[in-house]
């Protein structure tokens, strides 16, 4: 037997031990800590990266959850804190929902993780935030920032609040300010498309307006210069936007 049959096959024991029925009772006794082990970590690692949707679920509930997790996904990272992306791709795209799951679980999962991913980012260039008044005169999206859209309102979402169905869209800004903290905004339609051009390449202010008034001609560019200003100060002051040419761009 090579070793990399070997390896897949105490794989195998570790993911279904029910499928193991050749063990030994000492061999079975080892893999049984072995098993243990690897399901409490993986568990772990999971609850304290989604304790929202976590708070949702009975314990025996979850625990089903997280057992089907482990037997099922075949994970494309080896590393543990690769393990909640891992999650919520598998709740996106190969979970079979049963009765208790929440409608909205797979958006939750992944607005959850989308704040995990965020702290642990690393940018590829020191963000050098706007300490200035005024708006500069090329702009970006900082590194440490996603946009996410959502059928449901994930930031409510508690064991008291579990909408049925999805609305409208909800979109959602996330950043890292300079404290390091994580933090998110609600915000409209027309202000995530702000961001997702800024996102995508760097603007002037009127640039910016520009882009937005040909992709949605409804708002006059009076209205939109109206707008913008107080958003784009308020997105500078707490660095979800930064000036291009004090960061190397």
């Amino acid at each position: 037997m090579t070793l990399q049959v070997q390896l897949q096959s105490f794989a195998n024991s570790i993911r279904a031990p029910q499928h193991s029925t050749d063990e030994s009772a000492d061999t079975q006794r080892r893999m049984d800590i072995y098993r243990s082990l690897f399901f409490n970590n993986v568990s772990g690692f999971i609850q304290n990266g989604f304790p929202v949707l976590h708070s949702l679920y009975t314990e025996d509930q979850w625990q089903a959850l997280i057992r089907r997790f482990f037997i099922e996904h075949q994970c494309s990272s080896p590393y543990f804190i690769h393990i909640s992306k891992e999650f919520v791709e598998y709740l996106s795209n190969e979970y079979q929902p049963v009765k208790n799951d929440p409608p909205f679980m797979a958006e939750l999962a992944h607005y959850e993780w989308l704040e995990l991913a965020l702290s642990v980012r690393e940018a590829e260039q020191p963000v050098n935030y706007w300490r200035q008044d005024g708006i500069p005169s090329r702009l970006t999206a900082s590194p440490l920032t996603e946009l996410a859209a959502y059928h449901y309102p994930v930031h409510q979402i508690s064991p008291d609040f579990r909408p049925e169905s999805g609305d409208s869209m909800h979109y959602y800004l996330l950043y890292r300010d300079e404290q390091h903290q994580v933090q998110f905004q609600h915000i409209t339609a027309l202000s995530a498309l702000a961001l997702q051009l800024l996102s995508s390449e760097i603007h002037s202010f009127d640039s910016l307006v520009a882009a937005i008034h040909q992709q949605a001609p409804q708002f006059s560019v009076e209205t939109l210069h109206q707008g913008l200003t107080p958003l784009l100060t308020q997105w500078l002051s707490c660095g979800a936007v930064i000036p291009a040419e004090s960061n190397g761009i």
